[in-house]
């Protein structure tokens, strides 16, 4: 599975990570808003990656039909009132209204152990370089969502405020992560559904965090459980590179009833459960 990156010329953290990558990893930029990275130093090197920046907000590119990649990391900020300093990634995607760009009730492909990779990479990225920032899997939200898209988004972000956006260390932390995961092939784990919690995955981040051998893709947070239903169910199974081998239920991250309906919506597709 090869990966490469987009990222926002209007985007503070974009521009961040990639002058990190390009000091820190010798991207070399190839013309305008095009870098490639190769490993043994020479162009069309199989092992090579590439970078693509765009002139919009960065929840509304879309992977190019030329870049040749099965799954796109995207190089962003995160937002926050509280404006808390973290690194956080995800996978974009609507279970719902699209009220942040995308499309309403439409899922992108998630990639789960890419993501559990970033995320540890992230973490172990943070203590090399003593970021003492908390680390957070986000729950799928905002755009894009790209009609008929087969290839896998993964956005990796530095939240959540100007300041932390033009962070030094911030950058050179997700630009390791996201080069390392460039480099890796994704850790042999399964995968699964994570239904439940708040906007962090407070069950689901140390879940991924640690190395047991399971990853989550798609999150629904208890603020969409509404929206969950056989349809959505169908995308989150079908929307995933993995095999889904079932739901992993935040027992207390979700009400009564609606956890009680979206059991019996699991149970009567087939698709096994457990509570955490």
């Amino acid at each position: 599975m090869k990966g490469a990156i987009l990222f926002s010329t209007t985007n503070a953290a974009s521009l961040n990570i990639m002058a990190h990558l390009e000091k820190d990893w010798k991207w070399k930029k190839k013309s305008g808003t095009l870098y490639s990275f190769s490993a043994c130093g020479k162009e069309n090197c199989c092992t090579g990656f590439e970078a693509r920046g765009f002139e919009k907000i960065i929840i509304d590119i879309e992977p190019p039909a030329d870049l040749e990649a099965d799954y796109f990391l995207y190089a962003s900020t995160h937002k926050s009132e509280a404006g808390t300093p973290s690194l956080t990634a995800h996978v974009p995607g609507n279970w719902g209204a699209a009220e942040m760009g995308g499309s309403p009730r439409t899922l992108n492909m998630a990639y789960a152990s890419k993501l559990k990779q970033i995320l540890q990479l992230l973490d172990e990225s943070a203590k090399k370089h003593k970021l003492d920032w908390p680390i957070n899997m986000e729950v799928d939200h905002h755009g894009p969502t790209p009609q008929g898209g087969k290839k896998a988004l993964i956005f990796v972000e530095i939240g959540s405020s100007p300041e932390q956006w033009a962070n030094e260390k911030a950058g050179a932390v997700v630009a390791e992560a996201m080069m390392k995961a460039l480099m890796r092939p994704a850790p042999d784990v399964k995968a699964y559904l994570g239904i439940g919690g708040g906007h962090y995955s407070p069950k689901f981040t140390p879940f991924m965090l640690g190395s047991e051998g399971r990853a989550v893709g798609h999150v629904l947070a208890k603020y969409r459980a509404a929206d969950f239903d056989e349809h959505m169910l169908k995308q989150a199974i079908e929307k995933t590179i993995e095999k889904v081998e079932g739901a992993l239920i935040d027992w207390k991250g979700v009400g009564k009833e609606e956890r009680e309906r979206i059991i019996s919506v699991l149970d009567k597709a087939g698709m096994k459960w457990e509570r955490i």
